[in-house]
């Protein structure tokens, strides 16, 4: 069952990455069948953000998309969401990645794509759980050394320098 909600979840964020979102038309359909109320999804993209809000210190969110905005600097609390799974930050303005984020201890899935300064993920070199990781036009244009050595990550995406 996990299985079809981990598929279910990179589905929706590989969608919206296809087919962007815009605040003013976006609708959802939470659809007739079970909810699952465990899990809490915080989702403020195209919010011209430049820090993260205090509304995302929440330790009941698993999922965070902040997509689309202007975010330079992780917060020093991030390690405070441990139930945090997936986290988003596509298309921002990020350079490296704060080792807070190791404290993610649940953390599964992390999107940098877009963030075309991006060259440093070290931090997430300890991150456990990791399954996923898309760092695609970045400046991360080679496997990091310290990927290979992830136990968990399955999937790491990166656009090839040529």
């Amino acid at each position: 069952m996990k299985t079809i909600h981990f598929i279910i979840v990179v589905f929706i964020l590989i969608s919206s990455q296809l087919f962007g979102q815009n605040t003013n038309s976006v609708v959802i359909f939470n659809g007739r069948g079970e909810t699952i109320k465990s899990q809490k999804i915080l989702d403020l993209s195209y919010q011209n953000l430049t820090e993260f809000p205090a509304r995302a210190l929440n330790p009941e969110i698993e999922t965070l998309i902040l997509d689309n905005n202007n975010l330079t600097t992780l917060p020093t609390w991030i390690g405070q969401l441990k139930k945090l799974k997936i986290l988003s930050l596509r298309n921002n303005r990020f350079k490296q990645l704060d080792f807070g984020i190791n404290n993610c201890e649940n953390l599964e899935q992390l999107y940098l794509s877009g963030n075309t300064e991006l060259s440093d993920i070290s931090a997430i070199n300890s991150t456990s759980k990791i399954k996923l990781i898309d760092v695609t036009d970045t400046k991360i244009n080679a496997l990091p050394a310290g990927v290979q050595m992830m136990d968990n990550l399955f999937y790491f995406k990166y656009t090839k320098k040529e």
